[in-house]
């Protein structure tokens, strides 16, 4: 058997496309995308496999898993990602219905740093309860406006240089002992957290908070204007199925 050292060696000497493969036939997620690995299957494509987690945050967390061996994201190809994104709103709506869940949670962890336990790219789709226990509670950090000029200026010229723009050079890292500055705020209210962790989107402003509410209400007058299948009024519906019915465009 090869030691550390040798693997570390043969490594140097492989090619991105070599490593991939080497990555692909250890990878127990490629195993189950090829049938190899049993997997309780909700979903298949072309260039996806939708799977139940056997370890989920709660009940219905799928996993939605590229059939070709990616570890990250960037890595996908610009026509899979656009797919991925339609298929993470249909997964969504379906949970919405199916389990009634009052939200879902959608996320993908890239590096370690992030999270990531596997080496092939996952996205996370989970469907939420209030006071579920499952939420991803980020810290309420605060930051000074000094701070936010130094980091727009160090991420725009990278951003636009992703989207084929043009615009300078990169502004200098920003050092170590700077990143100090963002100091923590008070912790949220166990109600507060809740809030913002479920359906996977924080609550940033009272005009958030008004964009919903008249939401709802648009939903409520679209639904008064006619009867369903089965002669039902849509009031008789609950406030969840008109509000997800009238943001998915359906019926």
């Amino acid at each position: 058997m090869a030691t550390e050292a040798e693997l570390q060696e043969q490594l140097k000497n492989m090619t991105p496309e070599q490593i991939r493969e080497l990555q692909k036939q250890q990878c127990i997620f490629c195993r189950i995308a090829e049938g190899k690995v049993q997997a309780r299957k909700v979903y298949e494509d072309e260039f996806f496999l939708v799977v139940l987690d056997i370890n989920p945050g709660t009940p219905g967390h799928m996993l939605v898993m590229p059939k070709e061996h990616y570890s990250i994201l960037p890595q996908l190809p610009e026509e899979v990602i656009n797919h991925l994104g339609m298929l993470s709103k249909r997964l969504s709506q379906a949970a919405l219905r199916a389990l009634k869940a009052q939200g879902t949670t959608i996320f993908a962890a890239n590096g370690v740093a992030a999270g990531q336990r596997a080496s092939h790219f996952l996205l996370h789709v989970i469907p939420r309860m209030e006071g579920d226990g499952a939420g991803i509670t980020l810290p309420a950090n605060g930051i000074s406006e000094e701070m936010l000029r130094k980091l727009q200026s160090q991420l725009q010229p990278f951003v636009d240089r992703a989207f084929g723009k043009e615009n300078g050079e990169p502004a200098p890292p920003l050092a170590a002992e700077q990143l100090p500055e963002l100091k923590s705020k008070p912790d949220k209210t166990e109600s507060e957290k809740h809030d913002k962790s479920a359906g996977g989107v924080a609550e940033h402003s009272e005009r958030d908070a008004a964009d919903r509410t008249s939401a709802s209400a648009q939903a409520g007058d679209e639904k008064k204007k006619a009867k369903d299948g089965k002669g039902q009024k849509p009031s008789d519906k609950s406030n969840l199925d008109a509000i997800t019915d009238f943001l998915a465009g359906g019926k």
